[in-house]
């Protein structure tokens, strides 16, 4: 789902597009949060490569390379960024940008967490920093690596 939000913080911030994604995983918060933090687990599901320094500061670099029997790759991908919040086992934000990409604009991925029952997580994946129209197809994106992200974690 993307909607619009209004900024009045920074007229540049006005009128940003949101990529808001919502599931829920049948497993604990500890281990989801394992599989979008360590990058050992991260390569299981989601980019071919990973660095992720776990900490405040932390570097973040994905590298996501074209896979032509899989619609979701159609170019190669470097995102890199900052982690710029960390709560274990319940919220990471990190800055999201892709250098070789004209346009693309320095946008922020955060992941929160709850627990809703036993060994059951609610997962909110917000992506913001869009311009309206550009999104660079990470809505499907996310669609895609989520559901990889719950089979992951579900198996």
């Amino acid at each position: 789902m993307c909607k619009r939000v209004l900024s009045s913080k920074d007229k540049q911030q006005a009128d940003k597009v949101v990529i808001e994604k919502n599931i829920v995983i049948d497993a604990s918060p500890e281990l989801v949060f394992k599989a979008i933090t360590d990058q050992d687990e991260l390569t299981n599901w989601f980019p071919d490569q990973a660095i992720l320094e776990a900490k405040i500061g932390g570097k973040v670099k994905f590298s996501f390379y074209k896979d032509k029997e899989r619609e979701h790759r159609e170019f190669d991908f470097f995102p890199e960024g900052t982690v710029i919040e960390f709560i274990p086992n319940k919220k990471m934000s990190y800055k999201w940008h892709e250098p070789n990409t004209p346009d693309f604009p320095r946008t922020v991925v955060t992941w929160e967490l709850e627990e809703i029952a036993h060994n059951k997580t609610r997962v909110k994946l917000l992506h913001t920093g869009f311009e309206p129209g550009k999104l660079f197809k990470h809505d499907e994106g996310w669609s895609y690596f989520l559901n990889r992200l719950q089979k992951y974690c579900e198996k």
